[in-house]
């Protein structure tokens, strides 16, 4: 039985991914694949799988997407998943009894599923993204406020909870997270283009003695209390180019708000 959700899927080439993605969210009675003006065919494959394609320019990431069109969606369930994502069968009967009790969903405005990372293809066991996490998964677009910032931003509204859905080891978002190390690169460094702006606008400042101690912090976190080292060199790499990430991040909220201080003095 279809449920009354709004899938929103963003993507840039990525027909390989969507043959595998798209299916899977057969379960919505609305699918919207926004590209950004694919050349592999992925428009077409969108197509055929019952998607409704929308063309749209190129954006640095999917949130300047869920808040500019959370509103205009046939369903007011939204269901915000990316290509790399398959949703188990488990997790998905667990959201349709969910939807077969509209009644305990009235004050819901954020569902979470759990949400387990691969690299090239392998489960990760430690680093920053190994492991058992969750995220935002449904959620009610008249009770949840989305923001064009990369990573932050969205939160329930005020007088509506979040319904957390509890890992049972196979109720899980598989997400095929990155291929290799050149998409690695490519997807973080346009995530940096806006990690300072982002950042500062929802309270973050950088110092200078702050920077400097980012790459130890950030390592020793992702490699030994995230345990990376169970991954071995792929561990060991994801963890130094944690540590590289976070102190770029940093750096980039520092020239923001100095920019920021600069402009208002």
């Amino acid at each position: 039985m279809k449920l009354p959700i709004s899938a929103i899927v963003v993507g840039y080439n990525e027909a390989p991914l969507l043959k595998n993605s798209l299916p899977q969210l057969s379960f919505c009675k609305e699918v919207l694949y926004f590209d950004l003006g694919s050349v592999d065919g992925s428009r077409e494959i969108a197509e055929s799988l019952g998607a409704r394609v929308i063309l749209h320019e190129k954006v640095d990431g999917c949130e300047w997407i869920h808040a500019k069109y959370a509103n205009s969606t046939q369903y007011e369930w939204l269901l915000i998943t990316d290509p790399d994502e398959t949703l188990s069968q488990e997790l998905i009967e667990e959201i349709s009894m969910l939807f077969s009790k509209p009644d305990e969903l009235e004050k819901v405005g954020e569902i979470t599923a759990p949400w387990i990372f691969y690299f090239k293809n392998k489960k990760l066991t430690g680093t920053h993204w190994g492991g058992i996490s969750r995220r935002t998964l449904l959620v009610h677009n008249k009770r949840f406020e989305f923001k064009a910032l990369v990573h932050v931003g969205r939160k329930v509204l005020p007088g509506y909870s979040t319904l957390n859905i509890e890992y049972t080891g196979k109720n899980f978002i598989h997400h095929y997270w990155m291929s290799g190390y050149k998409k690695l690169f490519e997807k973080h460094l346009r995530y940096l283009k806006n990690e300072g702006e982002a950042r500062y606008k929802t309270g973050r400042r950088a110092t200078i003695k702050g920077i400097i101690a980012e790459p130890f912090r950030s390592f020793k976190y992702s490699y030994k209390s995230r345990q990376g080292y169970k991954d071995g060199l792929t561990g060991l790499f994801l963890s130094v180019f944690w540590a590289w990430y976070e102190c770029t991040a940093q750096i980039k909220n520092y020239n923001y708000q100095r920019a920021v201080q600069k402009k208002h003095n």
